[in-house]
């Protein structure tokens, strides 16, 4: 038995708020988190609607159902399954997707933030590190980052933009122990970052969002 792969086109999803045109100022590329659809996600980020702000949430191209009745569909970064795959396929669809809105927006002077919810914080991740884009703002929300960009060479990217570690203090899927041992481990490798903690469970809340996003 040989295992083989074949390269495949396949159509992406994507929501958006705002409208991507010459006036846009700050961008922010959102990533929801596991089971989660972007059509939905995006609603969060309602409150950074101003007119000069674009916001994209592309959905993750694995999807299945989340009910026993087949009535709710999720969407997944990712699984062990050929996992290496999955985050090369992740990286090339999203710079892909970036590309594609720069060019509709007609420049690049804007702020670019980046945030990933969840399952959705080491794909944003990933992908940063993956790419020659200047970031200006990353935020890993509920999630973490991954081992796998925390390397020596990336160690100078790091510094060229601000990292917030944003975290729920009744979040039900992050104990107090767990959240620890992360900071721990971006603080063993010595990463600059804030972290902001909120008065809230494992989802994203449009109030502490816009504080966090006023202070850019």
């Amino acid at each position: 038995m040989y295992k083989n792969y074949l390269d495949v086109t396949k159509r992406a999803k994507y929501y958006q708020i705002g409208e991507a045109n010459s006036s846009i100022k700050k961008v922010w590329m959102v990533f929801h988190g596991y089971a989660m659809l972007s059509e939905f996600f995006i609603k969060k980020f309602e409150v950074l609607n101003d007119g000069e702000t674009l916001v994209i949430a592309p959905e993750a191209l694995n999807r299945f159902y989340i009910t026993e009745n087949f009535s709710r569909v999720g969407a997944s970064w990712m699984t062990k399954e050929d996992r290496d795959n999955d985050i090369i396929e992740n990286n090339r669809y999203i710079e892909s997707l970036y590309q594609n809105i720069v060019n509709q927006i007609g420049h690049s002077d804007f702020q670019l933030n980046v945030l990933g919810f969840s399952q959705g914080s080491p794909t944003a991740c990933r992908w940063v590190f993956s790419s020659k884009l200047k970031v200006q703002n990353l935020l890993i929300w509920a999630g973490d980052i991954p081992k796998d960009t925390l390397i020596e060479q990336n160690k100078s990217k790091w510094d060229t933009f601000n990292t917030y570690l944003v975290m729920g203090e009744k979040d039900q899927l992050i104990t107090e122990e767990l959240s620890l041992k992360f900071q721990k481990i971006i603080s063993d490798y010595k990463l600059d970052y804030k972290l902001v903690k909120y008065d809230g469970d494992h989802r994203i809340f449009p109030d502490v969002l816009k504080n966090i996003s006023d202070k850019f």
